[in-house]
């Protein structure tokens, strides 16, 4: 490992006049535009007539505000900002850029942060110091998004407590690692060429360039060793060089601005993808392998991308797509969250095919039998932003919540940033697509009350009918994806709403599919799945400008129990998915044991508010929940101050033989819990049964806080 030094240290520069707009080439559309994770913080530029960086700057004053929803771009002095990726924390030594197995980075070495957590029992309430360090005034969860420098070693934790001796297997996590990347360019200050130091931000979490965590677990030896990974280096090199990045495919961002000209979307389409394995990021979720793919770590993004990683030393080694597996596969986007049916050993996902006048989702089916899979089922429908659906045995449950295409999918195929292509539609209802498996096409369809939903919870068949039941998160409108901003959530006090959006735990009932088939095959072609010429001209101007809401967006969509409400509207002739709320407190990211997948389930766990914070502004969940949705009550739960868990993962415990029935809750969940007070995170083992900590195992180190899915495996005896 070579220790990279900052040389050609100059005087400061007074420039206290000099006011610096930054005149970017990659500043969409505006030549003159400063962009700042902080508004009204002041911009420096660093002097240096070298291309090395300096240790001195220059403080100027920032001229422009901007919304603080787009991407933050700031002239600063990097030594003051905790959370801008340093220059030469990676340095590129690539010799042959054929070779895609090369090691890319040369890194700093690893330099440990001194931290500590505390560990507090949930129901004993006792508490178990693992170290002792000074503690940190601020202990709200703004420590959460910020950078993360990776490191080769491998750490053998210190484990306080006791694992199951049955939990012995890999469980890997994945989630933002770099949210910003320090750049320089060239800018003249009173006649000279001077090196001015400016930062590009990611604006959303979901957009965060992703880290890879593995951890070993062994019951038996009671040990955990701990490894990481940032897995899009190349791309983190890319954005320094070209300072921003426009993704050459639609929804390459969730929300985040390129800091790129129009220009370079055509640059970018007229080249070849590039297939480098750590040029795009997949950052949703982590799965330790999918049934007749190759590979034994995968990540996905939204946008049809997968990405092989090593399992050993979680280096991408692959990047490909669903149409290179089958050109059936079509589309520009594909679901992350697919479903696995463990009775056929199929997994089930789809791809998003955006066309010129309609929109096709192609859901398909793959598994270790079928390795190049089929097409289940191709169906026409609305154009929605979806993340994830839920399957039985019999069908496939595809709901489309009423966040639409602005203007067609031409606005979409050129956006980079997906929600700037949706708007939520109040007066639109959420449709209940039922898809059999068996036909492979759909046989009914359902509305029900306007609605905004991440993740399902699970969906079953009610024995002995043709009835479905579907539990999922549900919030009124999109708000909380527009929350979960960096710029909000490294700032709460600026969060608009000042409060998260709480959510619902639903459960939706789809009744007698059977006989609505005939009344979905009578009407169906009103469903509104095609653009119109007006629709198609207005997506042109749409490239130009926002689009302005019509009246009918004014409209709310009423009473779903309101006949007269819903008379004379395009849907009128569906029939009504009634659901009723299983818990009203806010939860997400929710787990079931996955044995009961496709079944009826009584048991949920997800991530939930404390006390302390479900009313606090820009609070963000800091508790881990267990909840009986026949009770329709939270009966465990799981809260330590100053902590904020990401997910929690449920893990069941393994039979032992056939006459060992394992419950439904009988399990452990396993989370990493950053500790804000310690300025830490920590391994957290609960049992699943009663949420007591099990055990725990300092990281000493800080992780980022992380709103995506990761995966475990167990080892076999």
């Amino acid at each position: 490992m070579t220790d990279i030094k900052k040389e050609n240290v100059k005087p400061l520069i007074e420039t206290e006049d000099f006011e610096e707009e930054i005149s970017l080439v990659s500043s969409d559309g505006d030549t003159n535009k400063n962009v700042s994770p902080n508004i009204n913080k002041p911009a420096t530029l660093e002097s240096n007539a070298n291309t090395d960086w300096d240790d001195q700057t220059t403080t100027t004053t920032a001229q422009n505000k901007i919304d603080p929803l787009s991407t933050p771009i700031v002239v600063e002095d990097y030594d003051s900002d905790p959370w801008a990726q340093p220059e030469n924390a990676l340095l590129a030594v690539d010799q042959d850029e054929v070779d895609e197995a090369e090691d890319l980075v040369v890194k700093q070495p690893y330099q440990q942060t001194p931290a500590t957590a505390t560990v507090f029992d949930a129901i004993d309430t006792h508490t178990e110091p693992l170290s002792s360090t000074k503690e940190d005034q601020d202990t709200s969860a703004i420590k959460g998004f910020q950078n993360f420098q990776d490191t080769d070693q491998i750490d053998d934790l210190k484990v306080s407590g006791h694992l199951p001796e049955w939990f012995t297997g890999e469980h890997f996590t994945i989630g933002p690692g770099t949210f910003d990347v320090k750049y320089s360019r060239k800018v003249e200050i009173e006649g000279l060429l001077q090196t001015a130091t400016a930062v590009y931000s990611l604006g959303h979490w979901f957009d965060a360039l992703p880290l890879v965590n593995r951890f070993d677990f062994n019951g038996a030896r009671n040990t955990i060793t701990y490894r990481n990974r940032l897995t899009s280096k190349r791309l983190i090199e890319k954005i320094r060089d070209h300072h921003g990045y426009a993704p050459a495919y639609p929804a390459g961002f969730f929300m985040s601005g390129t800091n790129q000209t129009v220009l370079s979307k055509f640059l970018n389409n007229s080249s070849k993808p590039n297939k480098k394995p750590d040029a795009v990021p997949c950052s949703a979720r982590v799965l330790t392998g999918i049934p007749g793919l190759e590979g034994r770590l995968l990540a996905q993004n939204f946008a049809n991308h997968i990405q092989e990683l090593d399992p050993f030393d979680l280096k991408p080694t692959r990047l490909f797509t669903w149409n290179e597996i089958n050109p059936l596969f079509k589309g520009t986007s594909s679901c992350p969250n697919g479903q696995y049916d463990s009775r056929t050993g199929e997994y089930i996902n789809f791809t998003m095919e955006v066309g010129y006048q309609s929109v096709n989702y192609n859901f398909f089916s793959i598994s270790d039998k079928n390795p190049k899979g089929s097409i289940i089922a191709s169906i026409t429908a609305p154009m929605a932003y979806v993340n994830t659906f839920s399957i039985t045995p019999k069908y496939i449950i595809f709901v489309i919540c009423p966040i639409l295409a602005n203007a067609g999918g031409v606005k979409y195929n050129w956006n980079e940033s997906l929600m700037e292509s949706f708007s939520f539609r109040s007066s639109e209802p959420t449709l209940f697509y039922v898809i059999s498996r068996e036909k492979g096409d759909v046989v009914a369809t359902y509305r029900s009350d306007p609605c905004f939903v991440f993740n399902h919870i699970n969906a079953f068949e009610k024995d002995g009918s043709d009835t479905v039941f579907i539990d999922m998160i549900c919030y009124p409108d999109d708000t909380i994806a527009r929350q979960l901003t960096t710029e909000f959530l490294r700032n709460p006090n600026t969060m608009k709403p000042s409060r998260l959006m709480a959510s619902e735990v639903r459960r939706y009932q789809l009744a007698n599919i059977e006989e609505e088939n005939i009344c979905y095959l009578a009407n169906n072609t009103l469903i509104p799945s095609k653009n119109t010429v007006t629709t198609r001209i207005s997506s042109m101007f749409g490239l130009l400008k926002k689009p302005t809401p019509s009246a009918a967006d004014n409209l709310e969509y009423g009473d779903s129990n309101n006949d007269a409400a819903h008379a004379n509207k395009w849907y009128s002739w569906m029939p009504v998915a009634s659901y009723d709320k299983r818990v009203q407190p806010s939860i997400e990211l929710p787990q079931i044991n996955p044995k009961y997948k496709m079944y009826k389930h009584t048991i949920m766990y997800g991530l939930g508010f404390s006390a302390s914070s479900s009313l606090k502004d820009g609070a963000i969940w800091d508790s881990i929940v267990k909840i009986d949705e026949d009770k329709k009550q939270i009966v465990a739960s799981w809260h330590q101050d100053f902590c904020y868990p990401s997910e929690a993962l449920f893990v069941p415990r393994p039979s032992i033989g056939p006459e060992d029935e394992v419950g439904e809750d009988e399990g452990v969940l396993v989370s990493i819990v950053m500790n804000s007070q310690k300025s830490t995170s920590f391994v957290l083992i609960l049992d699943a049964g009663s949420l007591k900590v099990l055990a725990t195992a300092d990281l000493e180190r800080l992780l980022p806080l992380s709103f995506a899915h990761g995966s475990c495996r167990l080892r076999e005896n």
